[in-house]
């Protein structure tokens, strides 16, 4: 039902803008000087093409160079040439990106209202400021931003209806999102508008053939930008484990084979009892254990802090540029609030057995590293659990006989 009200609400607003777009064009028809028409042509030319070439960057915003060609057809040819390009340029962008009708119309009457409102603004205030120096450029500035405000407020309000929020929230949110690129947008118009204004037809086919390989140039851009964020999630999902989010022993592998790094402590964790928990409440609470681990561990560290499942009940947590009393710290640090995690019908609390090595104190190799923090896991075990040892050269003598020299 809800849906059903924002689709009808959304036809009523296309119907509008279209009728006011048509309406509006009729009032402020003036017809174009025929002597300057190769040069519209060439300019209409440039700003269809870069309207049909849209960049998307991240999920939810699209930028064109387009906007940035509209601004010399507004100031050096007036209102009518410049709505009847925009209105063909959203009938062409439609057209490309095969959007659904009622948005073709939309694009079509939305843009021509943005060059209208931008071209009165303009002729308003060239008159008291002038065509040229400061004060043209003024007017030119106020017009490229009522032209970006108009643009973002009637888009907004399509949006604001399909998501059921309000329209100045909405607005709010555009405008914050595209605040760099509308400045850009209107540096580069400005700059295309004295072009055209001192070259003519050559200004534009020079200036816009930059623009086109400008625009080329940031898709391709945003497309290996797209394609490496993507490449980087994939490997993420391949290192991480799904059940708690820790990363798995595949990336410890990774970790274990770089050889960057000159001082980190490495935590064992290893759960106390865990099995004995496990029957006593089943697999499912142990598993939620498990991951309230995972998160506690994550709040107890830096966000540059590694946590890795090393497999079962045991954890490991790789610390960079720490080193051993630092890492003791840390040790103790998250041994407490492991202590503090309470379920509603657990009948103690959890506890955990840890053993700290580090590099360069305890050896150099990583391999090495990962072995004597947890043969220091198991002396901690072995002195009554609940309890961190540091290594040293007795318990790799003792790890075997399950003894606690450490």
């Amino acid at each position: 039902m809800e849906q059903q009200r924002a689709e009808s609400l959304q036809r009523a607003v296309v119907f509008l803008t279209a009728a006011a777009a048509l309406v509006l064009g009729v009032v402020f028809f003036k017809h174009p000087g025929w002597q300057d028409w190769p040069v519209m042509l060439a300019l209409g030319a440039v700003f269809l093409y870069l309207q049909t070439v849209m960049v998307r960057i991240g999920e939810r915003a699209d930028y064109s160079l387009a906007t940035a060609s509209i601004f010399p057809i507004i100031y050096l040819y007036g209102i009518t040439p410049a709505m009847v390009i925009s209105a063909l340029a959203g009938l062409a962008d439609g057209s490309v990106h095969k959007k659904q009708c009622h948005r073709v119309v939309f694009n079509a009457s939305q843009l021509p209202l943005a060059a209208l409102t931008s071209a009165l603004i303009y002729r308003a205030l060239r008159f008291p400021l002038g065509t040229s120096g400061l004060g043209g450029v003024t007017a030119m500035v106020a017009g490229a931003v009522v032209y970006t405000f108009v643009n973002i407020l009637l888009v907004s309000r399509m949006v604001s209806i399909w998501r059921g929020v309000g329209w100045w929230s909405q607005t709010r949110i555009l405008l914050a999102r595209s605040f760099r690129s509308s400045l850009s947008a209107i540096l580069i118009g400005l700059v295309f508008t004295f072009f055209v204004k001192s070259y003519g037809f050559w200004g534009v086919v020079g200036f816009g053939c930059l623009l086109m390989n400008l625009s080329g140039m940031l898709k391709a851009a945003v497309e290996v930008s797209s394609e490496r964020a993507r490449r980087k999630e994939l490997e993420e999902e391949l290192v991480i484990d799904e059940m708690t989010g820790a990363y798995n022993f595949r990336f410890l592998n990774q970790w274990l084979h770089d050889s960057s790094g000159e001082t980190v402590t490495v935590l064992f964790f290893d759960i106390d009892d865990y099995s004995v928990f496990n029957n006593t409440y089943g697999h499912a609470e142990g598993d939620r254990v498990l991951r309230m681990l995972v998160e506690t561990i994550k709040q107890s560290v830096r966000p540059q802090d590694k946590v890795i499942r090393y497999g079962g009940d045991e954890f490991v947590v790789v610390l960079e540029d720490i080193g051993v009393e630092g890492g003791t710290r840390v040790a103790e640090r998250i041994m407490g609030n492991i202590r503090n995690v309470k379920g509603t019908h657990w009948s103690r609390p959890i506890t955990v057995s840890v053993g700290v090595a580090s590099k360069p104190a305890h050896t150099t190799d990583k391999h090495q590293l990962l072995l004597f923090s947890d043969q220091a896991m198991y002396a901690a075990k072995e002195a009554g659990k609940d309890r961190l040892r540091i290594w040293n050269r007795a318990c790799a003598e003792a790890a075997a006989y399950r003894e606690d020299p450490c």
